[in-house]
């Protein structure tokens, strides 16, 4: 009888193996009633819930409606969390999801109130320039507002993500459910946007060019 193939596990995947069983565990006290189980999983996920709906909402305020709507969401499924991705990512795809039906929803009532939507930009673009003088820190922070308003919804979430809260391909892949390919597609187009609506300021954006 031939010997059984051995495949060795790098330390990256016994890691991730480890996370993923921490987490499995973790949400079977969740959702048994354990409440200090489920206190641990908002402590540890609501501020990167929270920049997944601000990028899509654009709006503290309904960013905040959003996350707590998604753990509502999430208490109610943890029994369908079968651990085949992290449980930070499962949290972050209810977000957005929740955060894009909240975005119609406005959009809905804005249409209504024929009032247009003002999509404030400012706010997750602020460690941009804290490199420059503080004159040329607000010039340029001003043009870079009014560029990102060149780029879609979807996109400006993607590069939002990736280049402003360090997430990874794999994990926008997962929240905004489509292919790494896809996503680091849509951060090139983005790029490339910014960079047609700088103009002069282009060489500003090379720190983004690795995604």
């Amino acid at each position: 009888m031939g010997k059984a193939a051995i495949h060795p596990i790098n330390g990256e995947e016994r890691t991730s193996q480890l996370a993923l069983k921490a987490d499995q565990a973790l949400v079977a006290l969740a959702a048994a009633g354990d409440r200090e189980a489920f206190r641990n999983i908002v402590d540890s996920n609501k501020q990167r819930m929270f920049t997944v709906a601000r990028s899509v909402l654009k709006d503290a305020a309904l960013a905040e409606d959003a996350v707590q709507e998604s753990f509502i969401k999430a208490y109610r499924a943890l029994n369908d969390f079968k651990g085949k991705s992290r449980l930070s990512t499962w949290l972050h795809r209810i977000t957005y999801l929740t955060a894009i039906d909240l975005q119609r929803q406005k959009q809905r009532h804005l249409r209504l109130a024929d009032t247009s939507y003002d999509e404030d930009l400012g706010a997750d673009t602020n460690t941009l320039a804290r490199s420059e003088s503080s004159a040329e820190r607000q010039r340029l922070q001003n043009h870079i507002d009014n560029a990102l308003e060149c780029l879609s919804s979807f996109e400006l979430t993607v590069f939002t993500l990736r280049h402003m809260k360090n997430f990874k391909l794999q994990e926008i892949a997962e929240v905004v459910d489509r292919s790494e390919g896809t996503v680091k597609n849509i951060l090139f187009r983005a790029i490339r946007k910014l960079r047609d609506q700088l103009g002069t300021e282009h060489l500003r954006l090379q720190e983004f060019e690795q995604c």
